[in-house]
């Protein structure tokens, strides 16, 4: 299937969404600070490069393990 990075659109969510979880009255926050995981889901939750994504999508291919190995034996 070939498809154009402006036809595409980028779903973007977060993983984890303590807003909307201390908004349901689970307000774990505290649990993770204690152990010193906000960096990391900072980090999970972060920025989506949509442009990026768009242009490796549109790029992306699936090889054959085989094909690709013997493709490998040929040219070496």
């Amino acid at each position: 299937m070939s498809s154009e990075e402006w036809d595409l659109t980028v779903q973007v969510e977060r993983p984890v969404d303590f807003a909307s979880l201390i908004q349901n009255g689970c307000d774990i926050v505290d649990y993770y600070q204690a152990q010193d995981l906000g960096s990391y889901f900072s980090m999970l939750n972060g920025p989506t490069y949509g442009s990026l994504v768009k242009h490796f999508w549109v790029r992306a291919s699936v090889f054959d393990k085989n094909v690709a190995k013997l493709e490998e034996h040929q040219k070496v």
